[in-house]
């Protein structure tokens, strides 16, 4: 996306309320083509709770965004007008996923049965439309029998197709699945399984961002907070040649001993099984950034409607993670997305040299990245991790 345009978004999202951002945009128009911007901090929007987060038991309902807090401004509608439609989506959590298969299966759970059901029924009465893009994906970083993913997708299939569950006793719940639906599922199976390195490769960059600075934090703890932030961002930079912003961000808090970060990153501070606690972190941290990719794909060739994405999970880490630096606003221009948070780079960096490299030579990080194993660096990483614990064990 051509730069100017990065620019002139900045420029309208520093306008001091939603007023000034609206004038701005009809001034800036025609210049910005097909552009939609969403703003999640207008304390005036008229969407209601109805549209807020929802928790039940251990089962919650997130947005990217504060939803009721929403104001669209966009290329497609007039900007004096104030009704939007507005449609919802779901993409469940591996755990979410797997409580549902346990119910529509009938299998005993540890968990109360009765808040599950209430809680998928609340999905149905709301008229979600439901997906498993982030459950498919987490499933492909670990093992998981073939029969088990079948048996899952189908439950799946039946739980898009009920109305309600209307009772929650540990039997296999009939519900009657025409072709269509079981070739859905097929489908399904068949993407899950064909699910490429390429289509993982952001998973194995953040899973290298929080090694390194898990290392940096315990083994370079002679150097001062900003030391080990610019140590960081400079192998972010140079060692993986990307720039991921929001997970700099929230990983130079965590070198900064910020309290606000302490329940997301706790797992870290167990010596014991340190590398499943390191992964579990980085699909925390992932599904942030996918719930945004979500977001995205699902309002590319929305003209007239608005959707709202959400996230279904059970995970109390990746709640902690969201509001650690909550997204403020959301924009998609030409079918790319641009992501504002709370916080940014500046808030977490001082260093003028590495702040002028982040803007400057993003072209060349681009061609650089195309060259990079990301595996191979994971796996040095790990051998660094196996190091330091050997260390503390002789210790």
């Amino acid at each position: 996306m051509e730069e100017y345009k990065k620019q002139v978004i900045g420029d309208i999202l520093l306008s001091i309320n939603t007023y000034e951002k609206v004038i701005k945009f009809e001034k800036y128009r025609d210049i910005l083509g097909d552009c939609k911007i969403y703003l999640f901090d207008e304390e005036y929007s008229n969407l209601g709770s109805s549209f807020g987060n929802y928790q039940l038991g251990i089962c919650g309902i997130y947005g990217a965004g504060d939803y009721t807090k929403t104001w669209v401004i966009d290329s497609f509608h007039d900007l004096k007008k104030s009704y939007l439609q507005i449609g919802k989506t779901l993409d469940l959590d591996l755990n979410i996923f797997t409580y549902l298969n346990n119910i529509m299966q009938g299998r005993n759970m540890k968990l109360n049965r009765t808040e599950i059901v209430d809680y998928l029924n609340y999905i149905k009465l709301k008229g979600f439309q439901c997906g498993i893009t982030s459950a498919l994906m987490e499933r492909a970083t670990k093992y998981m029998p073939l029969n088990i993913l079948s048996d899952m997708l189908i439950s799946f299939v039946k739980f898009v197709k009920f109305d309600k569950i209307s009772y929650v006793d540990e039997s296999k719940l009939d519900i009657y699945l025409n072709e269509d639906d079981y070739a859905w599922a097929k489908q399904m199976y068949d993407m899950a399984l064909a699910l490429s390195q390429e289509e993982l490769k952001q998973y194995d960059i953040i899973c290298c961002c929080v090694m390194k600075a898990y290392l940096i934090k315990k083994c370079d703890s002679s150097l001062g907070v900003n030391e080990k932030i610019d140590k960081f961002i400079y192998f972010c930079l140079h060692d993986l040649n990307c720039y991921l912003e929001k997970e700099i961000v929230l990983l130079a808090l965590y070198l900064s001993d910020d309290e606000r970060t302490k329940k997301t990153f706790e797992k870290l501070e167990k010596i014991s099984k340190i590398e499943e606690n390191i992964l579990n972190v980085s699909w925390d941290i992932y599904h942030i950034r996918l719930i945004e990719q979500i977001m995205l794909y699902d309002n590319m060739k929305e003209k007239e409607k608005t959707i709202l994405s959400y996230f279904a999970t059970a995970d109390k880490g990746l709640i902690d993670a969201m509001n650690i630096n909550p997204l403020k606003a959301f924009v998609i221009i030409d079918n790319y997305p641009i992501s504002y948070h709370s916080l940014n780079i500046n808030d977490v960096c001082r260093n003028n040299c590495i702040l002028e490299e982040i803007d400057t030579m993003e072209s060349i990080r681009r061609i650089k990245i195309k060259t990079i194993d990301f595996r191979r660096i994971k796996q040095q990483l790990q051998l660094e991790i196996h190091g330091y614990q050997d260390e503390m064990r002789r210790l």
